[in-house]
């Protein structure tokens, strides 16, 4: 019982069942919400736009970031698995765009 208990709280912390950011913000400061723990919001951006993020989260959502670091590929896939590819579709995010495109371009593909 208490193992449920402490599963459940554990989900109503994630960030993205709090609708933390909507997906406009989350593509535009390439940032994906994980967990809220206490007044700490949990993370995920790339060693390129963490300061961006981090700089959202402290002046907008008056909270501390804490970040983890993922790949920009990485970011990229949790981002529509979180938002959907509205980012892509709607230009929300031209820099993330940019990079999948240009690491797609580095080895002859074009996926975008």
């Amino acid at each position: 019982m208490k193992e449920e208990r402490s599963e459940e709280m554990s989900m109503d912390n994630r960030a993205s069942n709090k609708g933390v950011v909507t997906s406009r913000q989350a593509w535009q400061f390439a940032m994906v919400p994980v967990e809220i723990k206490g007044d700490e919001l949990h993370l995920l951006s790339t060693t390129q736009f963490a300061p961006r993020a981090m700089r959202f989260v402290r002046r907008v959502l008056r909270m501390q970031p804490c970040v983890g670091l993922v790949s920009e590929m990485a970011l990229r896939d949790r981002l529509i698995q979180e938002f959907g590819s509205d980012g892509f579709a709607l230009g929300m995010r031209p820099a993330v765009a940019r990079w999948t495109k240009k690491k797609n371009s580095d080895n002859g593909s074009s996926r975008i």
